[in-house]
């Protein structure tokens, strides 16, 4: 393996000076010399170990970025915000999918501690949870920003408002006149179900509707559990719901599949609104009304966040990106 000394040696000149060039320091040096150092390491081939760079800088110019499910459409537009923004600013992403598991997210955080990253994003509060629980932020001054809710005040966050979103969703429903609708949420721990339900009560309450419990169906943001939701709502009885309040847009599509196999027409017989706007979402047939979320630049803010972390600089503790109704065919 080609070494700096040798690169020097080839150049005929120190090995401070090939330093100098690689790095790019504030040290002068002449465009002939310069030049005659690139030339060798062209020549010889030679790539610089990034990691003893890094170590000799304390910078190793790569973050690692925890996402939950790399299986949900909603998280490849995040990745590609987040990649974009970083190879702009140059640095590197380490991906690690947590898969929604604890064991998993700790093994991630160890990772990364080892390869000393530069600074994380967490995608979801639920694995900021995670992370505090194991004293994470205790042992390490890792720069972190947040894509959603934190249990830590103290990370910066970049986050819609799920709360106010649901409830322009479900207000748009009762507007049309429905009054009776069933929203089908996320996992129980999941803080953007949370807040989404929130916003689904608040908007039936501001109508004089008191939501019932039968109204709430447990998923959890997969295909799969919109499309076993129906089932439930089979077994509910009593009243005609009328209307589905998805808090995502796989649950969504899910649950129209399952309203179709039924041979309940969408939204002649029942309506539904789903919620992020994933691509797959204008595809469908009917063609899904959703919330829009900025996914991609969820990404590139957190990004651009971390970035000015590290640089020294004062950032916001929380940053809201707008959201939008998107009406389609379903509702």
């Amino acid at each position: 393996m080609v070494t700096i000394k040798d690169v020097a040696k080839h150049a005929k000149v120190s090995i401070t000076t090939v330093s100098r060039v690689l790095n790019k320091t504030e040290h002068s040096v002449s465009p002939e010399t310069k030049e005659r150092v690139l030339n060798s390491i062209r020549e010889l081939g030679f790539y610089p170990n990034a990691m003893a760079r890094g170590l000799h800088l304390n910078r190793t110019k790569t973050i690692g970025l925890i996402i939950q499910d790399i299986s949900n459409p909603y998280y490849p537009s995040i990745v590609r915000g987040v990649e974009d923004s970083a190879q702009e600013l140059g640095y590197t992403v380490i991906l690690a999918n947590a898969y929604r598991s604890r064991d998993r997210t700790t093994k991630y955080l160890n990772v990364f501690r080892e390869k000393r990253v530069d600074g994380i994003i967490f995608t979801g509060g639920g694995v900021v949870k995670d992370a505090v629980e194991e004293n994470f932020f205790e042992h390490t001054h890792i720069a972190t920003v947040v894509i959603g809710k934190s249990c830590n005040v103290k990370i910066p966050t970049v986050q819609v408002n799920n709360v106010q979103a649901a409830w322009e969703a479900c207000e748009h429903l009762l507007k049309l006149g429905h009054k009776r609708i069933v929203t089908i949420t996320g996992p129980e721990e999941s803080t953007t179900a949370i807040d989404r339900l929130e916003g689904y009560n608040q908007a039936l309450i501001h109508h004089g509707i008191t939501p019932k419990d039968e109204w709430v169906i447990q998923g959890n943001f997969e295909f799969e559990s919109g499309y076993k939701a129906i089932e439930r709502l089979s077994e509910v009885g009593g009243e005609k719901i009328t209307a589905i309040f998805a808090q995502n847009d796989m649950m969504a599509i899910g649950a129209m599949k399952a309203l179709e196999e039924k041979g309940l027409k969408v939204p002649e017989d029942i309506a539904v609104i789903g919620f992020d706007n994933i691509p797959l979402s204008s595809f469908v047939t009917p063609t899904l009304s959703t919330v829009t979320v900025p996914i991609y630049e969820l990404g590139r803010t957190s990004m651009k966040i971390l970035s000015d972390i590290l640089a020294g600089h004062e950032v916001s503790r929380i940053t809201t990106l707008p959201t939008k109704l998107t009406l389609r065919g379903s509702d």
